[in-house]
């Protein structure tokens, strides 16, 4: 089974990093390309995550200022970002 199959949804992809058990016994040599699958998958999921809770910091009325603010960069950076998903 190949990892996109292995992680077919968001809730297995947070499952999976929330359960993360590394036994360096088992695993004496990092297979670098899983790791960077693994890293990118991990990495789209965050980042729709993120899309989602700005979404929602923008419904319940949170400016683009503080939105910056939370994620530590700019306002304008946040809104250039999010302002299509949100």
């Amino acid at each position: 089974m190949d990892m996109a199959q292995e992680i077919s949804s968001d809730d297995a992809l947070a499952d999976r990093f929330e359960n993360f058990d590394f036994d360096s016994a088992l695993h004496s040599e990092r297979d670098p390309l899983r790791a960077l699958h693994w890293a990118a998958q991990f990495r789209e999921y965050a980042n729709q995550q993120l899309a989602l809770v700005v979404a929602e910091a923008r419904e319940s009325g949170a400016t683009w200022s503080q939105i910056g603010d939370a994620l530590g960069v700019s306002h304008q950076a946040a809104m250039k970002r999010f302002k299509q998903t949100a």
